[in-house]
């Protein structure tokens, strides 16, 4: 398991489509969890005069991650490992 931050373009983002976006990548996170997936969100915010929405959550890869945003149809610019468990 990993920890990844997680960083997506928003053109005209403001707290409205943050909390959107929010709702839309846990209820991917739920889904996939479901499904028995091992995946934990922890937190998001948005950068609003950057136009930049960012979340972290806990998972096994980037594969993971890229799965969570092709499943809630959210585009992803960056995905960075900020911590990794040795295993």
């Amino acid at each position: 398991m990993g920890t990844f931050l997680v960083e997506s373009y928003v053109p005209n983002l403001d707290s409205g489509t943050a909390a959107e976006l929010s709702s839309r990548l846990r209820s991917a996170v739920s889904e996939l969890k479901r499904d028995g997936r091992t995946l934990q969100w922890l937190r998001s915010f948005a950068i609003v005069d950057e136009e930049t929405y960012v979340w972290m959550v806990e998972a096994p890869d980037a594969d993971h991650v890229a799965l969570v945003h092709k499943r809630a149809a959210v585009s992803v610019d960056h995905i960075a490992v900020i911590s990794e468990e040795p295993g």
